[in-house]
């Protein structure tokens, strides 16, 4: 005769639903009573078996009674080991019962917010009164469940079995057959069995970290389980530092006195969360983990070598780090190679195998709030309900911290452009030079250069590669684990096929696109659905502007229809939808949880709505009243959770993966584009005041958040192109755009406080962005679009208007832009538009004196009679470009594509052409006075014409210039001769007298005068 919990409850008229509401205390008191009635009949540890008991009943009943019956197996644990001291066995029988419990219990919950249609069949309401009533008789009459369970009761395991529990975990004897049982009780309750195997898998992804939770709370009753979780706080007084390996290598089993509880809370979080399901999958990311590789950054590479180091892997390399806490360690790849997963996994291993030794802190840099200190920084990214207290482990030499902070380029604003990230930067150094704790950033390619370059000199850093063969062999292998043989092999076939494994490929962007994790994925989902066809292909072997956005637009758009049940481009499938994972997200009930009732319409414009405001917020995430009506959104595209504290409650929505977020923004701001277009066709003209006040505000709602990032612009520009071939015009949107820049130029909207009016709006989202910066915002978005839409449709575009138009022309327009953008950040303009095209742009008599414009297509731009005085254009392609009457006199043209460009009446004294190519340029007309053309592409009949006119092709000429003015001897020049600006003396030309040719530097030539040496002071930025 084995112990029944819920049958012991019944006989005493217990029901377990009202134990809920009793104290822990009370339970404890029930727990006590319990463990009385074991002696009196002879029971023992291994007679409980309240897994048993759960799993022998439907789900309906489990889920109202599972927390309760775990706490009371809890109770009962310590009860017992207050009278008598628990065997190993003994332990591990109970903790894990209690474990096991746990994790089924989240398993659960994570199913009923994906609500999973199995649930529905599982979920048979049970009256109340029934299950008081009927205690014994409400159990699943499933005969391979109930063949499983009998292997339980009672509990037989030896210390031998224990000992491998505790080891293994997952790989042992006892939880293999735990999982047989808890698969077998899915499937009883209607999972299906793939579907089964893979929640039972990820069930056990999180068990190491329930087991933690249970030790760690019972760490007296347990004491025998601690050394398998390593559960203690420092190492013995009688170890030494030098003595243990910074990896943990060295690892001794011998605890401290005390427990920091809320450091096992949070090591057991991190372990807990390996079983989140990847979006609405049934499967969990690391079942299907690939462990990258990537490329460490050499230090101190001499110039023009081109060594390539070997790859190497990126779990190795970051552990290797850990020796070193003079540098901070950074991770770079572009958005979907797989930062944040590597982050995870490695944070989880690091607690499980490396503590005491190091403490891993996973922080999503996103989510932080600014604070006085950079722990409060950090802390307000954590977890509210883990109460962890970071201060107080940062100034502790033990164990040390190892500080993951994932996401620096997504770092909020602070509402200080990059002051308040200049700050946190300021404090990660000012704690490396404590050498006590390791920090390891992750970024974008270059983010962390290009955002705080002072972090550069103190770092290692590593590139993330793309999946090569090894690793996309492995993606495939799992691939046929969470689906089928079947279904991996057609998606295998199909890639292969199409070339996309060749290298180099015929369609190259998908070839991109499927050697990054994330993209793989949904490739493999889109082939696994039916949506990844020969049509798409074709897309991919598109090499127009914007083709590779054109294809990520084709691909979430499949994507989307894919989620919300749309039938396929060419029809229903006429195959039947078979048992098993491959279109379980597509059946009718499932479509239908997600719905809950809507048109598939009605949820896009619900995610659209949510995805704007996220984007407005300007930090990747809102919270929204626990009072408002959230809609159901779909898991693939967003992560909702909820907060609560002691003043409100609200929920907190943010993208499942920024990638996925961007298309719903794009689609979203595509749409709202087609119907300001359409709503303008009914007031042409601006007549009607009270419309162009709304359209305005409307507009700077939509760009005043920040600036469009380029992946963004492209989706954006790909969704109207696509538009276009149905019932959408550029030419209109062009024309709307062009009208509300013109009066953007003139100040005219900000003249009527519409900016003032977007402020409240943003407010309300928590963007710190102020009026100026969303002024600037705004025009500079717009006029990103409206370069994009000048090179897709081919639209004359005259950023400073028509010439011949006085009252339209405002030859300041682009660098009054450029200089408002600083207030976004001190190099906002160049940054984002050496993305851009200027090519066929009309920028005739543009005064653009001291610009910036490095590194820029130009190429057909017209120039006529602008002003480029002291321009940077170091770089720019200008091929072809009408250059007549410009003035570039003391431009920097180094290294610029003049070839073919009409520079009729051009002035380019004091210029700098070095490396430039002015192949088939007609130097006639042209001032070259003072010219430096060192190695400037030149026909000799050309050379001959620019040595004749002042131009100097040489370093030996301006020696031998200097030598024949240079007067020997004279007395001290006077102040007379210095004013005189044709006298030429030594200090003016040092700088001309250099070593060799190659290093020539002319400083003028260089820009020094465009750019302040503070490129946070934005008072020299651009000057008109």
């Amino acid at each position: 005769m084995d112990l029944s919990i819920r049958r012991w409850l019944c006989d005493r008229y217990v029901a377990v639903n009202h134990i809920k509401e009793m104290s822990s205390g009370q339970i404890a008191g029930i727990a006590y009573c319990i463990v009385q009635d074991m002696e009196a009949q002879g029971f023992m540890a291994f007679e409980i078996c309240t897994l048993v008991e759960v799993l022998e009943l439907p789900l309906s009943i489990v889920w109202d009674e599972i927390s309760i019956l775990t706490q009371l197996t809890a109770h009962l644990l310590r009860s017992l080991s207050q009278r008598k001291a628990l065997k190993r066995n003994e332990g591990t029988w109970l903790a894990y019962q209690i474990a096991y419990l746990q994790a089924l219990e989240q398993i659960l919950q994570q199913e009923a917010t994906l609500q999973r249609p199995w649930l529905d069949r599982a979920m048979i309401p049970v009256p109340p009164q029934v299950v008081n009533e009927q205690t014994g008789k409400l159990t699943l009459k499933d005969g391979k469940l109930q063949s499983i369970l009998k292997n339980f009761s009672p509990g037989k395991l030896t210390d031998t079995q224990a000992k491998q529990a505790l080891s293994l975990v997952a790989d042992s004897l006892l939880v293999q057959q735990i999982n047989q049982a808890a698969g077998a009780w899915l499937v009883a309750n209607g999972a299906e069995e793939p579907e089964a195997k893979l929640i039972t898998n990820r069930l056990v992804n999180a068990l190491p970290g329930h087991l933690l939770l249970v030790i760690a709370n019972n760490a007296a009753p347990l004491a025998q389980l601690q050394k398998f979780v390593r559960l203690g706080n420092s190492l013995p007084l009688n170890i030494q530092t030098s003595e243990y390996s910074l990896s943990g290598s060295a690892y001794t089993s011998v605890v401290g006195d005390t427990i920091d509880l809320y450091r096992e809370y949070y090591r057991a979080s991190l372990l807990c969360h390996l079983s989140t399901p990847l979006f609405m999958e049934s499967f969990a990311l690391k079942d299907i983990y690939v462990p990258l590789t990537g490329f460490p950054v050499l230090e101190n590479q001499p110039e023009g070598t081109n060594d390539t180091p070997m790859p190497v892997d990126l779990m190795a390399w970051t552990q290797q780090q850990l020796g070193n806490l003079t540098t901070i360690a950074v991770i770079e790849s572009e958005s979907g190679y797989g930062k944040t997963t590597f982050c995870e996994l490695w944070a989880a291993q690091v607690a499980r195998e490396l503590y005491p030794n190091w403490m891993p802190v996973l922080i999503n840099l996103r989510n932080i709030t600014y604070g006085q200190t950079l722990a409060e920084t950090l802390n307000s990214a954590l977890a509210e309900n883990l109460s962890i207290d970071l201060q107080s482990w940062l100034d502790q030499d033990y164990p040390r911290c190892l500080l993951i902070l994932d996401g620096f380029d997504e770092l909020p604003s602070g509402g200080k452009s990059q002051q308040a990230k200049r700050i946190f930067a300021q404090q990660l150094l000012n704690l490396l030079t404590e050498g006590r704790h390791k920090i390891i950033l992750t970024s974008r390619l270059n983010g962390v250069g290009e955002m705080i370059p002072e972090l550069l000199a103190n770092s290692k850093r590593i590139v993330i590669r793309p999946l090569e063969v090894d690793e996309l062999r492995q993606w495939f292998q799992h691939w046929t684990k969470v689906q089928s043989l079947s279904t991996a092999q057609s998606f295998f076939t199909f890639s292969k096929q199409a070339g996309l494994f060749n290298v180099p490929s015929k369609l190259p962007e998908l070839s991109t696109l499927i050697r990054q994790p994330l993209m793989l994925y949904i490739l493999g989902l889109l082939h696994r659905d039916g949506f990844l066809d020969n049509k798409l292909l074709q897309l991919g072997a598109n090499q127009e502007l914007y083709s590779g956005a054109a294809l990520r637009w084709e691909i979430h758009h499949r994507l989307s229809r894919c989620m919300l049940g749309y039938p396929h481009t060419e029809g229903f499938k006429t195959m039947l939808l078979r048992v098993g994972t491959a279109h379980i997200h597509r059946r009718p009930e499932a479509i239908a949880n997600l719905l809950a009732g809507r048109q598939p319409q009605e949820l896009l414009e619900d995610m659209q709505a949510i995805a704007l405001q996220i984007l407005h917020s300007d930090r990747h995430y809102i919270h929204l009243p626990h009072t408002s009506a959230i809609p159901n959104l779909p898991s693939i595209y967003f992560r909702t959770s909820y907060h609560r504290s002691k003043e409100s409650s609200s929920t907190k929505i943010e993208f499942s993966h920024p990638k996925l977020g961007e298309y719903i923004c794009a689609q979203a701001i595509v749409n709202q584009l087609y119907e300001l277009t359409r709503d303008f066709a009914k007031h042409p003209n601006y007549q009607d005041t009270e419309f162009t006040n709304s359209f305005a505000q409307k507009m700077y709602q939509l760009f005043g958040f920040g600036i469009l990032n380029l992946e963004l612009e492209g989706l954006i520009i790909a969704g109207l192109q696509k538009s276009h071939k149905q019932n959408f015009s550029f030419t209109s949107l062009f024309a709307i755009l062009e009208s509300f820049w013109r009066e953007y130029c003139q100040g005219g909207w900000l003249n009527q406080g519409i900016a003032h009016q977007a402020l409240t709006y943003f407010q309300n989202l928590k963007n710190p962005i102020n009026v100026e910066q969303i002024n600037a915002a705004v025009g500079f978005n717009v006029f990103i679009l409206l370069c994009a839409i000048n090179q897709v449709a081919d639209i004359p575009f005259a950023p400073c208007g028509n010439p011949t138009n006085l009252s339209e022309f405002n030859p300041t327009a682009l660098i009054e832009l450029i200089n408002k953008t600083t207030v976004l950040q001190p190099n906002a303009f160049i940054s984002r538009t050496k993305f851009l095209s200027f090519a066929g742009m009309n920028l005739s008599k543009a005064c653009l004196r001291q610009v910036i414009l490095s590194n820029l297509n130009l190429q057909a731009t017209s120039f006529y009679d602008a002003d480029l005085t002291d321009a940077n254009l170091s770089g720019v392609n200008l091929e072809r470009a009408n250059l007549t009457g410009v003035n570039l006199s003391g431009a920097n043209l180094s290294n610029a594509n003049l070839q073919r460009a009409n520079l009729t009446g051009a002035n380019l004294s004091n210029a700098n052409l070095s490396n430039a190519n002015l192949m088939g340029v007609n130097l006639n007309s042209v001032n070259l006075s003072q010219a430096y053309l060192f190695n400037t592409i030149l026909d000799e009949a050309d050379k001959e014409f620019a040595a004749q006119n002042g131009a100097v092709l040489s370093t030996k000429e301006v020696v031998n210039t200097t030598t024949t003015t240079k007067p020997t001897p004279e007395p001290e020049p006077s102040i007379q001769e210095y004013e005189d600006d044709s006298v030429i003396t030594d200090a003016e030309t040092q700088i001309w007298l250099v070593d060799s040719p190659d290093n020539v530097k002319i400083e003028m030539a260089e820009g020094v005068p465009l750019l302040p040496t503070d490129l946070y002071n934005t008072s020299s930025y651009a000057k008109s």
